[in-house]
């Protein structure tokens, strides 16, 4: 067990933010427009699932064009091209039951950039020496103020600026007299627009860098007694790492699952503000 301290310290650093080409840094990366990396593992991740759809987008040409057009008679589509169409028709139908029927089919493309990269990401943080993007305080952040940007946007364009900032106040208490619109009505005012501008991002971000980092270092720490305990001779060294080996497996099924829950309630949720946002007006 002396050795633990030290393996614990070598995890802590292998999470950390590291130039992508030392990664025996002493210290994490602090300059802003350095490659870390994150950002290289996050332009693996970008790179997968462009390439994926790009293949399964020029296969379903080929196939319609070999049908003469007919889409009707197009041959059962194979494992990858099925995979990828459940997914987008899953965010699709994601996007109209939250959005609506009218607007939830524009938010598609954004919705679905989201939940495949963040997956894809995430998976690939799970292969020995990964990183998931938002594992990282930092990447996680930036994809939590893509989203802000988007449904502030919406909400902007949709109501314009003044009926947004209107809308942060609940119809009723808008009716109220004078007194309670100044009173409630300012409290509402304050508790919603810091709810819109700082706390949705904020535990966006925080979310998923939390639930990412946390399962790293579950992960990490496993595999840390595995190592240990399988060096030991012994019946004792090899139980303890055995069960450890045993745990490692089934949180390695877990963290899958993770990975998945993660992209979905980033996606779901960034749906959830674009649609406050589409019907501002209506509240």
């Amino acid at each position: 067990m002396e050795m633990l301290p030290e393996k614990l310290e070598e995890l802590i650093h292998e999470l950390a933010v590291l130039p992508y080409d030392d990664m025996h840094a002493a210290s994490a990366s602090v300059q802003p427009w350095e490659l870390t990396n994150y950002v290289v593992w996050g332009i693996v991740a970008l790179v997968v699932i462009v390439t994926l759809f790009v293949i399964v987008a020029n296969r379903e040409k080929k196939q319609i064009v070999l049908a003469g057009g007919d889409v009707g008679s197009l041959a059962p589509a194979n494992r990858l091209v099925g995979m990828l169409e459940s997914g987008v028709e899953f965010i699709r139908n994601m996007a109209i039951d939250v959005i609506g029927q009218k607007d939830g089919p524009k938010y598609v493309p954004l919705l679905g950039t989201f939940f495949f990269l963040i997956l894809t990401s995430n998976m690939l943080g799970l292969i020995p020496g990964g990183k998931a993007i938002g594992g990282a305080m930092g990447g996680a952040t930036a994809l939590a103020l893509i989203s802000w940007l988007a449904f502030v946007w919406v909400g902007f364009t949709k109501n314009g600026f003044m009926g947004y900032m209107k809308s942060l106040i609940p119809s009723g208490v808008r009716e109220m007299p004078l007194a309670a619109r100044i009173g409630l009505g300012g409290f509402i005012f304050l508790l919603e627009f810091l709810s819109t501008f700082i706390i949705r991002p904020l535990t966006l971000s925080v979310r998923l860098f939390a639930n990412l980092y946390a399962g790293h270092i579950i992960l990490g720490v496993f595999s840390t007694f595995v190592v240990i305990f399988t060096q030991k001779i012994g019946v004792g060294g090899l139980a303890v790492g055995s069960v450890s080996l045993l745990f490692l497996v089934i949180m390695y099924a877990f963290e899958l699952f993770v990975a998945f829950i993660q992209a979905y309630v980033f996606t779901i949720l960034t749906a959830v503000y674009i649609q406050s946002s589409v019907h501002a007006s209506e509240h």
